[in-house]
């Protein structure tokens, strides 16, 4: 191609692959939060720091690319959302194990529970990612799968509310309904 036509056709990101980099490090770092849920180690809690930093890096280029793309294999609005949606995972997973450690609370047999469900659909919804070339399997059987997966962590929420010491102290039920 002549440089006068390289000059003339517009630069065309690779939208699709930074999605599915935001959604393997989200992966990575739900499957750390995971098993944070389970034992608490600090190390699974800073891999989910980590984790979401590096996600926030991947969708600030992600919204770079969709700045200066012409045109996206899929539409610059649906991208954005998807993008948005993946990074909110992250966020509230930081979220969880901040508050955790701000009150010194330990995962219990509920949030690990809960957290193999979210990773779980986190998984989903990678593949989901991973399908929207169109090329091979449509994203929305993975989709349907996530909802299923997130949705038992509604039905571990309200078993986690059921068990609340009701003799405990108002501060370890605090901590406890802030974290779940």
């Amino acid at each position: 191609m002549s440089d006068r036509l390289r000059w003339f056709l517009p630069h065309h990101p690779d939208v699709l692959g930074l999605l599915r980099a935001q959604a393997d490090v989200t992966t990575r770092g739900m499957t750390a939060f995971a098993r944070w849920s389970a034992t608490g180690d600090a190390a699974d809690a800073r891999a989910v720091r980590d984790a979401e930093h590096e996600g926030d890096d991947l969708r600030h280029e992600l919204l770079q690319a969709l700045s200066t793309a012409l045109t996206t294999p899929i539409e610059q609005e649906d991208a954005y959302a998807l993008s948005e949606r993946i990074d909110e995972v992250l966020d509230r997973a930081k979220d969880t194990v901040r508050v955790a450690d701000a009150f010194q609370w330990r995962p219990d047999e509920h949030t690990a529970a809960m957290g193999a469900s979210v990773e779980e659909a986190t998984r989903h919804l990678n593949d989901a990612v991973g399908c929207l070339s169109g090329k091979g399997e449509h994203p929305g059987d993975h989709a349907e799968l996530m909802i299923k997966a997130a949705r038992t962590v509604e039905h571990g929420l309200l078993a986690a509310f059921a068990a609340l010491p009701r003799d405990g102290t108002s501060w370890d039920r605090t901590a406890a309904l802030e974290v779940y």
